[in-house]
């Protein structure tokens, strides 16, 4: 049924198959025949694990077949590039199971292997009426179509399969839909923990005609999320919490899907996103609606004193009236400025034991405030070498509130400097158990050594010096110039020895 190609050969009896650059046997297409579907995710997943699909989709078609015996299998069809590109297709399609072909139109012959490295060709052709037709060493078959199987259907489709929990990788980024009834708790819970995270809601038309109610959902975009809170929303029901593998798509966390989607990315839309339950099912907001930070969608109570009413008139007249309070709020904002700190009474004690370890620069630039029951601490240059108490950032000239706080409705520093009236050049504090702010004046501030050291007493010693024996000084005078200027000095006199005549023998 099958000849070897040879070396230099041109000619073929199969349709459409000419040698390449290589001298191997190939055609315009190439088919890879799969007995059932799951022999067909199977050569995907390993085809997109090693590789890119990205490559084989724009001429990829995927149909079931069916023969003359009515049995059903599954071919799949690319466009044959190049022998490179069909010998990794034939690789792949070994270990999954699948039988490789080349051809163009109807007629596929086997691709090469080890038994012929240059290829097959067809002894004689099956004249049967059928949409193709299969050439193999051990079999030849015609096949027709039975229905197109579309790639995107079939990724849809397929359900995510679980992960075991060793295997489970920790995400940086998380995708988490939620229940209306539980999406506005976890607004405020995300705000509360300072997790960055932003929050957009989505809504389809019912998809039954028995159903007239419209599906809503809430949809996150949460970044670095502690594990204790991803543990918490994965043991939320009504909440789904996935891993991002694009931009457009995710699967649910402690899943995979049978095919390995990051290779095919070229098949999801960036303006839509695409969601894989663990479940099977396909969440897909279509367009993506806008995500707005959770901090701004948390609900905030605003109390007017008195109903505003508004007059025609000049403006600032007296019966026009609209007052706001200022509140202390949580931030998401990263602590600027900290350059104060509040040491409750309580811990006056560990407070004096740390400054015996402060160094001295520290020490140099720390200011104190002493109060009834707190220590108030200032040191321009950042309070962080004092770890206790609670520490305040200067969010305006003298005017401090807890890190992580801001002031509501948000004012400019000069607006808010002028709202303290009762500031009058101190330090104004704002606590969160307090409505009205504490004043602490400046004069109060005094540098730690100025505040905290005691004065030392001396104690008056009498003491007398010691007696003094110094021994006098020999005493020199120059006298007449000589050849040895040192003879006459006590203890310099000193004999030259004599010389001895030498021996010289005689």
């Amino acid at each position: 049924m099958l000849e070897r190609a040879a070396l230099h050969q041109t000619r073929f009896r199969t349709p459409g198959v000419t040698p390449d650059a290589r001298g191997v046997v190939l055609g315009q297409k190439g088919a890879v025949l799969f007995p059932s579907l799951d022999r067909l995710v199977a050569f995907l997943r390993a085809y997109g694990e090693e590789g890119s699909l990205d490559e084989l989709l724009p001429t990829l078609s995927l149909r079931r077949v069916i023969t003359p015996l009515k049995t059903r299998e599954i071919l799949l069809l690319c466009g044959a590039e190049s022998s490179y590109r069909m010998d990794r297709i034939g690789s792949v399609a070994k270990l999954a199971g699948g039988l490789v072909f080349t051809g163009t139109s109807r007629h596929f012959v086997k691709y090469r292997d080890a038994g012929s490295p240059l290829g097959y060709d067809v002894e004689e052709l099956l004249d049967d009426r059928a949409d193709v037709v299969l050439y193999h060493d051990s079999f030849r078959q015609a096949y027709d179509f039975e229905r197109e199987i579309g790639f995107r259907e079939l990724v849809l489709k397929l359900e995510p399969v679980r992960v075991p929990p060793s295997e489970r990788s920790k995400p940086t980024r998380l995708y988490v839909t939620a229940e209306t009834g539980i999406g506005g708790a976890l607004v405020g819970y995300l705000f509360r923990w300072q997790v960055r995270a932003r929050a957009a809601f989505a809504e389809w038309p019912s998809e039954s005609a028995f159903e007239d109610t419209t599906r809503r959902l809430y949809v996150f975009d949460v970044d670095e999320a502690p594990e204790r809170i991803v543990d918490l929303m994965l043991a939320l029901p009504g909440v789904h919490v996935f891993e991002p593998l694009g931009g457009a798509f995710a699967v649910e966390v402690g899943f995979r899907h049978p095919i390995a989607l990051e290779s095919c990315q070229s098949l999801f839309d960036d303006e839509a996103l695409t969601l894989f339950q663990g479940d099977g099912h396909v969440v897909i907001v279509d367009p993506a609606p806008p995500f707005a930070p959770v901090r701004s969608l948390v609900r905030n109570e605003l109390s007017l004193e008195r109903a505003a009413q508004v007059h025609k008139g000049a403006p600032g007249a007296a019966g026009l009236s609209f007052e706001l309070p200022l509140r202390l709020d949580t931030t998401m904002a990263p602590w600027r400025d900290v350059v104060a700190t509040v040491v409750p009474g309580a811990q006056r004690e560990w407070l004096a034991r740390m400054l015996y370890a402060l160094p001295p620069r520290t020490l140099s630039t720390l200011k104190m405030a002493i109060a009834e029951d707190r220590v108030y601490l200032l040191d321009r240059g950042g309070i962080e070498g004092v770890p206790l108490g609670t520490f305040y950032s200067e969010i305006a000239e003298r005017i401090y509130v807890p890190s992580g706080m801001t002031l509501v409705p948000a004012v400019a520093p000069a607006v808010l400097s002028d709202l303290v009236a009762d500031g009058k050049g101190g330090h104004v504090f704002f606590e969160p158990d307090s409505p009205v702010p504490r004043v602490v004046a400046a004069a109060s501030f005094a540098p730690v050594s100025r505040q905290v050291l005691r004065d030392v007493a001396a104690m008056v010693v009498h003491a007398d010096a010691p007696d003094r024996s110094d021994p006098p000084l020999p005493l020199m005078q120059y006298g007449d110039e000589r050849r040895f200027p040192l003879w006459g000095v006590p203890g310099k006199d000193l004999p030259i020895a004599p010389v001895e005549p030498e021996d010289d023998g005689s």
